[in-house]
């Protein structure tokens, strides 16, 4: 069954969400052979991503967020990994297509457009390897007063990885509200499967 959840902030809504999963998410040993705790299609809608964006329980600090993840999704460089977001949104492809100025000159030119699109899956690799990426969809659109942003995750570990997607996610919206000179508005996450790793039931228990 879906998922929704409606939270002020990223705390509150991952807090909420690993309650969810470890409750009554139901249990799968995955490809790599983990065993899971998870739901299917949780939406997640956050009405301000800029307030209690980290809190002491996430393994990860906001330091380590802003300078490991702040720029990580305008960086077009691969640096030596099989691929970086920023590499799919800045430099898509042969092409090198930078869709994040494509996104920005649309909602320039039609702010009402539902076309802010990017995409950082590459059937022409993706289907071929083993590593590739989580965050597949990018939707930008201007609703009442600002920009909202939506994004498709088609596998989320929303323990360990979600709150660091949404800080990235967040630091995304930002950058495109302010060149396509926009309010920022809010941000929804849709995880077609949201799951909880064994080795962090412990400490997702206890949250």
């Amino acid at each position: 069954m879906p998922l929704y959840i409606r939270a002020k902030s990223p705390v509150e809504a991952w807090k909420r969400v690993v309650h969810r999963i470890m409750d009554d998410g139901q249990r799968r040993i995955d490809e790599r052979g983990i065993e899971t705790r998870w739901h299917a299609n949780v939406m997640i809608h956050i009405m301000d991503p800029y307030t209690d964006r980290v809190c002491g329980d996430y393994p990860f600090s906001e330091k380590v967020l802003k300078e490991k993840y702040a720029t990580q999704l305008l960086n077009p460089d691969r640096m030596d990994f099989d691929y970086t977001y920023g590499e799919r949104l800045n430099a898509w492809g042969n092409e090198k297509l930078n869709q994040i100025d494509y996104v920005i000159r649309k909602l320039r030119e039609t702010p009402n457009t539902r076309r802010a699109v990017a995409t950082t899956w590459d059937p022409r690799k993706d289907t071929l390897v083993d590593e590739v990426p989580c965050l597949n969809h990018f939707v930008f659109m201007v609703r009442e007063d600002g920009l909202d942003l939506s994004v498709m995750i088609r596998s989320n570990d929303m323990f360990g990885a979600w709150p660091a997607n949404v800080y990235g996610l967040g630091e995304l919206l930002q950058y495109v509200s302010k060149q396509a000179n926009l309010e920022t508005g809010t941000l929804t996450t849709l995880s077609v499967n949201a799951h909880i790793y064994s080795h962090d039931w412990k400490k997702a228990s206890s949250i």
